[in-house]
């Protein structure tokens, strides 16, 4: 019960890691309110969730818009009190293209839903997370550790992402917030089924075993990761298990960082 009593919020935890995460922190003790775009989404995850006899509440917004942000922020706050934890899930994927053919309006696309959506949710919950001495992870990748092929949109936002959250754990060190970035790498859901949908399923055996085509590096461990998995490190973070870490890059990887 790492996380017991605490009120942890979640941006795009209507499915895959987000899920995962919000099964994991209920299991540990934590009210969990979920956080994303389209509605539907938001009703048919909580409703699963209660099903399970899991204490979940959940509302649709637009994690990339600040007033929207501070609205569940302050739903949050009202109802339950405090918010203790923040997990920045929201994102999105690139289909493989190259720099010199990815369209501008994709290249904005991914850096405003997987960069300006991290800041602008650690932005609508800075004022409650100091209140509470509470603890902010956000998720990164692995690939924002190396370049990966055809996939400079994505690799650069996840970079981005790490690059912010430790300017963020400097800036919040001193209220006793505690920002870290989970940096998965490939995990078994939704987005990965997408993947093989546009980019065919031999993207799946390349991303295992790698591929020298694609210069990319298989994983040690010989499988994807699970989300229970990334779910479990997440819970970890947020806990005062990790209580004098900040600014971190946890890699959940089965060993790929390790080859670049």
């Amino acid at each position: 019960m790492r996380l017991s009593g605490d009120v942890i919020l979640i941006t795009g935890g209507t499915g895959g890691m987000g899920l995962a995460m919000a099964r994991r922190f209920c299991s540990s003790g934590a009210r969990v309110v979920l956080c994303d775009l389209d509605p539907s989404s938001v009703e048919k995850a909580v409703k699963q969730l209660v099903s399970e006899g899991l204490q979940v509440k959940g509302y649709a917004a637009d994690t990339t818009n600040l007033e929207s942000m501070k609205e569940i922020v302050q739903k949050v706050v009202s109802e339950f009190g405090a918010l203790n934890g923040l997990v920045t899930a929201a994102g999105i994927r690139q289909t493989a293209e190259s720099v010199d053919k990815i369209e501008l309006e994709t290249w904005n696309l991914i850096q405003h839903i997987n960069v300006t959506g991290t800041l602008v949710a650690i932005k609508a919950s800075t004022e409650a997370l100091i209140a509470s001495k509470g603890s902010i992870v956000t998720v990164s990748s692995v690939t924002a550790l190396a370049a990966r092929m055809n996939q400079s949109a994505y690799c650069v936002s996840k970079a981005a992402v790490l690059s912010l959250t430790k300017q963020v754990a400097l800036e919040l060190a001193k209220h006793g917030v505690r920002v870290n970035a989970l940096l998965p790498g490939v995990t078994a859901t939704p987005m990965i089924e997408q993947a093989v949908r546009t980019d065919g399923p031999k993207v799946l055996e390349e991303k295992v075993k790698g591929s020298l085509e694609a210069f990319r590096p298989g994983i040690p461990l010989g499988r994807l990761a699970k989300p229970e998995e990334q779910a479990s490190a997440a819970e970890f973070l947020l806990s005062q298990d990790a209580s004098f870490i900040t600014g971190i890059a946890l890699c959940v990887d089965g060993g790929v960082s390790m080859l670049g």
